[in-house]
C-alpha cells in the first residue's frame, strides 16, 4: 500500500511538471537577468576579483544587465560599451518593477508589522521587488532597503504613448522615479546610449532602455531626430566612417571620402543623417565634415568655453630628447601655442601654463585650470620608449565619468591622421589629471626615441596635423 502511494505521488508530481509548473522556473531566470545594487559606493572591477582595477563605482538602486557570473562576482553591462564584475553580495537580482499604491508605505527591516519602520515610500513610486515571503515583499530604492506589504504595491504596465526614439547627450545621467530632481535615482544611462522616449510631461522625459530599465530623465539631455535647413555636408577626411546609428560604437555600413558630399536629412546631437547613393540613410560625425548651406558650422562653436592647454616639462625639465637634440620641452610649447590659435576663433577663452621656458610644478599646473575656471584641461607631451621603433599617439584619461567621454572625442580626429598611427585611448595615472576633476587628457603626440617618427614630428604640416585633430576633438566635445 505504501508502495502504491509513493508510486501515486510520483505519477501527480510529474504530471504537475508537465503541466507548467516548471515555467516559473525559466521565467525566474529570466527575470535575474537584471541586478540592483543594494550598497552605497560599490565597486565595479575589470576582472572578477579584488585584485582586478577599480573602473567605476556604483550605487544602491541602480540596475544593471547581466552578462555572466563567476566565483561569486558577477559580470554586468555598466554602459553600452563596457562591461565591469561586481561581487555577488553587493547586488540583487530584480524579480520586478512595480509601482507604490499608496502615499508614505511603511518599509520595514523585516517581513513583518514588528518589524521596524525603516523610511517611507511615495505614492506612485517605482521600486524593484527582490524578494517575497508571504504577503510581504522586499524592494530595492536608492535611498532604502526593506520589506513592505505587497497589497500595497502594483505591477509596473508599460504603455507606450509615442515610439519616438533618443540617445543620451550627458556623461552619466541619473534615471529618476518621477519627474522631479527631488524623486529618487532609479538608475543611470551613459552618452551615446539610445532610448525609446515613452511620455512627457513639462521638461522630462520618460524613458525605457534596452534592458527594460524605466523612467525620467530631463528632456534637455535626450537627442532626437529634427530636421535641419542644411542640405549639405562635405567630407573633409579620407576614410571616414558612415555608421548605422549616431554613435561611434555603432557599425560602420559605409566609407566616405575627402570631397564627398552627401545630402542631409536630419541632425540628431553632432551627428548628420545623410542620405546615401544606395537610397539607404546612414550617420556622419558633425566633427568630421562641414556644412554646404543654411545650418553653417557656427564658427563660434567655442564661445564662453575655458580651455587650458598645458605644454608639458619647461625650464629644468627638459623631457625626452631626440637622438638629434630636440627636446621635449621646446616641442610641447609649439604645438601648445599652434593650438591656441587655432582654437580662439571659434571663440574658446584659450590659457597655456606656460608662455616660455620655465619649470612649474605638476600642482601649479592643475591650479592653472582651477583659477581660469577651465572647461577642459589639455595636457601635451612627446613620448619615449627602450625600443626605437615604437610609434604612434596615445590620448590617456584617468576618471572614467569626467576623462573618458573628452577623451572618446579625439578618436576619430586622430585615427584620420596619415603621418602617425593612432595608439588609442588608454588609462593612464598621471598626476595633471588624476588631480584633476575638470574634464582632462593627457597627449602623447609621438616618440622621440623613434628617429623616423622624430624627423616627422618635428615638421611644420605634422604640427598643423596634430593641432587640427586637436581642435576637431575639442569642437566633437562641446559642441
Amino acid at each position: 500500500m505504501r508502495l502504491r502511494r509513493i508510486r501515486l505521488l510520483l505519477f501527480l508530481f510529474c504530471l504537475a511538471m508537465m503541466a507548467g509548473l516548471a515555467l516559473p522556473a525559466l521565467a525566474a531566470k529570466d527575470e535575474r537577468q537584471t541586478v540592483v545594487v543594494t550598497e552605497k559606493e560599490v565597486n565595479v572591477r575589470q576582472g572578477p576579483g579584488t585584485p582586478y582595477r577599480v573602473i567605476m563605482k556604483v550605487d544602491q538602486g541602480e540596475t544593471y544587465r547581466v552578462v555572466e557570473e563567476k566565483d561569486g562576482w558577477v559580470k554586468v553591462q555598466v554602459k553600452p560599451n563596457q562591461a565591469g564584475w561586481v561581487a555577488k553580495p553587493y547586488i540583487a537580482y530584480v524579480r520586478k518593477q512595480a509601482v507604490v499604491a499608496e502615499d508614505g508605505l511603511r518599509a520595514r527591516t523585516a517581513p513583518s508589522l514588528s518589524g521596524d519602520v525603516i523610511g517611507r515610500l511615495s505614492q506612485s513610486q517605482l521600486v524593484y521587488v527582490v524578494e517575497t515571503e508571504d504577503d510581504w515583499v522586499k524592494v530595492v530604492t536608492s535611498s532604502l532597503i526593506g520589506w513592505v506589504s505587497s497589497s500595497y504595491l502594483s505591477s509596473y504596465q508599460h504603455q507606450e504613448t509615442t515610439t519616438k526614439t533618443g540617445w543620451i547627450t550627458a556623461d552619466s545621467l541619473n534615471v529618476r522615479a518621477q519627474p522631479s530632481l527631488a524623486a529618487e535615482p532609479v538608475g543611470k544611462v551613459a552618452y551615446g546610449e539610445q532610448v525609446a522616449i515613452t511620455a512627457e510631461q513639462g521638461k522630462w522625459y520618460q524613458i525605457r532602455t534596452d534592458d527594460g530599465k524605466v523612467g525620467w530623465v530631463a528632456s534637455e539631455y535626450i537627442s532626437t531626430a529634427s530636421k535641419t535647413a542644411s542640405s549639405f555636408v562635405t567630407v573633409l577626411y579620407p576614410n571616414v566612417n558612415i555608421r548605422a546609428l549616431p554613435s561611434l560604437e555603432s557599425p560602420v555600413q559605409a566609407i566616405a571620402q575627402n570631397g564627398e558630399r552627401y545630402r542631409v536629412l536630419g541632425k540628431i546631437g553632432n551627428w548628420y543623417e545623410i542620405e546615401l547613393p544606395s537610397g539607404t540613410t546612414g550617420y556622419i560625425a558633425g566633427w568630421l565634415v562641414s556644412a554646404s548651406t543654411g545650418d553653417q558650422r557656427d564658427s563660434k562653436t567655442l564661445e564662453g568655453k575655458t580651455i587650458v592647454i598645458d605644454a608639458g616639462h619647461g625650464g629644468k625639465d627638459s623631457g625626452t630628447i631626440s637622438k638629434t637634440g630636440l627636446m621635449e620641452k621646446t616641442l610641447t610649447l609649439r604645438t601648445a601655442q599652434l593650438l591656441k590659435e587655432k582654437l580662439e576663433p571659434y571663440g574658446a577663452n584659450v590659457v597655456l601654463t606656460r608662455t616660455d621656458d620655465r619649470y612649474l610644478t605638476l600642482q601649479e599646473r592643475v591650479e592653472t585650470a582651477y583659477r581660469y575656471h577651465a572647461d577642459a584641461f589639455i595636457s601635451i607631451h612627446y613620448n619615449s620608449a627602450k625600443d626605437p621603433n615604437v610609434a604612434g599617439t596615445t590620448i590617456y584619461y584617468y576618471d572614467l565619468f569626467s576623462d573618458y567621454l573628452f577623451a572618446c572625442s579625439f578618436r576619430e580626429p586622430f585615427s584620420h591622421m596619415m603621418a602617425i598611427p593612432f595608439r588609442g585611448i588608454s588609462f593612464g595615472d598621471y598626476y595633471v589629471i588624476r588631480e584633476n576633476k575638470l574634464p582632462s587628457v593627457l597627449m602623447e603626440l609621438g616618440y622621440l626615441s623613434n628617429p623616423t617618427e622624430a624627423s616627422i614630428i618635428a615638421t611644420d604640416s605634422y604640427q598643423q596635423q596634430v593641432t587640427d585633430a586637436i581642435v576637431n576633438g575639442v569642437r566633437n566635445y562641446f559642441e
